[in-house]
């Protein structure tokens, strides 16, 4: 997300990006598949090892995570966590291939486009602003 404030304290931008698959035959936008919630997910998936822990960490119920987790996999068509089977120190989960693959890729976009919209806030908002 960029924030940037400008000299004169007025203005700044916060950006968030979401992202839709396209259905190949008929071009229709179906429902969204990634996002900053599903991306933090994920996230927490690699950091705790568990879908569970990862939705705790964010305050969401077990369910709901897991509800948006299912969802994302349909429209993708493909895991993006697996299971560990339990044991010891009980269950888990990690990211499967796909699941890594699509978090790098939303990470790396979000960082550039983060990126070329703090430069274009400074071409834009930066110069003879009409106000102070």
């Amino acid at each position: 997300m960029v924030e940037k404030k400008l000299a004169s304290s007025i203005l700044s931008c916060r950006t968030s990006y979401k992202f839709a698959l396209k259905d190949k035959e008929t071009g229709e936008i179906q429902m969204f598949v990634m996002g900053p919630g599903l991306a933090e997910l994920l996230h927490g998936v690699e950091e705790y090892g568990s879908l569970k822990r990862a939705a705790q960490s964010m305050r969401m119920s077990y369910s709901k995570a897991w509800t948006h987790v299912k969802r994302a996999e349909q429209i993708c068509g493909a895991k993006l966590t697996r299971p560990a089977v339990g044991g010891e120190g009980g269950g888990g989960s990690s990211l499967t291939e796909e699941g890594a693959w699509l978090l790098h890729a939303y990470d790396c976009f979000v960082k550039e486009a983060d990126e070329k919209a703090g430069e274009l806030m400074e071409k834009y908002f930066t110069k003879d602003l009409p106000f102070s």
